[in-house]
């Protein structure tokens, strides 16, 4: 219980820094910062008002890590794909990953959550994180019954698996800018090869 609540602090500390950005681009004044971050935790008291910031910490943990576990528990269900029932694998692997991403409104809240989502940086990998996961469910469930849909559904879930990955690399300072560089290299060697 030490280490949650040590973890919890670590949390709280960064919260605010998670408010800002976290680029030094974007951080506006401290001021600012801090009464985005009082605001940020008002809304979020106000969403789950008898939580406390552990429990927040917890829930959210909670909503990944069952989220994580789902989503590649689904490939468990690879097998059915492959012989013409799409449903399990797509409903469990797309089910995982919208409770993951469901897991940082514990933290943030809903508000805020959207509005770093769609932060000029994040737009276009979120847009398609999120309509990849609803083509996905809905090819699931009307079109399954076509030899051809377990293709295009594997086809959807690694989109959803790459536009995540690239969002998540936002938030890390020049991720974006060295895996350009390194598929820019490997592209360039596969093409002197030819």
């Amino acid at each position: 219980m030490q280490a949650l609540a040590e973890a919890g602090q670590s949390m709280k500390a960064l919260l605010p820094m998670a408010v800002g950005g976290g680029n030094s681009e974007e951080s506006e004044s401290s001021t600012s910062d801090s009464a985005a971050s009082s605001s940020l935790e008002e809304e979020v008291c106000a969403l789950f008002p008898s939580l406390s910031f552990k429990e927040r910490v917890v829930g959210c943990a909670a909503c990944m890590t069952t989220g994580y576990l789902l989503s590649f528990g689904g490939f468990s269900r690879f097998g059915k794909l492959m012989l013409g029932d799409p449903i399990p694998f797509v409903m469990i692997t797309t089910f995982g990953n919208i409770l993951s991403l469901s897991g940082s409104l514990f933290l943030m809240g809903p508000t805020a959550q959207l509005k770093k989502m769609f932060h000029k940086k994040r737009k276009v990998a979120t847009i398609l994180y999120l309509s990849s996961m609803l083509v996905t469910i809905v090819v699931a469930l009307t079109l399954h019954q076509y030899k051809w849909a377990g293709l295009v559904l594997v086809l959807l879930v690694l989109v959803q698996y790459v536009a995540i990955a690239w969002y998540c690399l936002s938030y890390i300072p020049f991720a974006r800018k060295g895996i350009k560089r390194l598929f820019n290299k490997f592209y360039a060697n596969i093409m002197d090869e030819s």
